[in-house]
C-alpha cells in the first residue's frame, strides 16, 4: 500500500494517507514527494515542508528545552546536565558575550 505525505506549506503538520483515500488538498497544505526522513540532523530543528514539495531542515533559533544556570555551569533544565554554550543555537555565546560586556562595562 503507497502512503502520501501532505503536510502543511513552511510547517511541520502532516497528514499520512493510502492512495486510496483521496483527500481534497486544504487551502495552504502541499502534497509532498517524498516520505518525511525518519533520521533528524540534530535535536535544534525539524523537517519542514515546502510549497515545492519538498522537505527542508530547519533550525530552530533557540533551544528546545529550558536552559539553567547552576553551580556555574549550563545544563539542561530538564536533565541537568551540562552544555557548552558552542552547541546551542542562535549565535547565543555572541549573544551572551554582548550581554556580559553590556552588564560590566570596564572600569575607567
Amino acid at each position: 500500500m503507497v502512503m502520501i505525505w501532505y503536510c502543511k506549506i513552511d510547517g511541520t503538520d502532516v497528514v499520512v494517507l493510502s492512495e486510496d483515500q483521496p483527500w481534497p488538498l486544504p487551502s495552504g497544505w502541499v502534497q509532498m514527494n517524498d516520505v518525511r526522513p525518519d533520521t533528524r540532523l540534530d535535536r535544534f530543528g525539524d523537517w519542514y515542508g515546502r510549497a515545492t514539495g519538498i522537505w527542508e531542515w530547519v533550525k530552530y533559533p533557540d533551544p528546545p528545552f529550558n536552559v539553567v544556570y547552576h553551580e556555574g555551569k549550563l545544563k539542561n533544565a530538564d536533565t541537568m546536565v551540562e552544555i557548552s554554550i558552542e552547541t546551542l543555537p542562535g549565535n547565543i555565546a555572541a549573544r551572551l558575550a554582548a550581554l556580559e560586556a553590556a552588564a560590566s562595562p570596564p572600569s575607567p
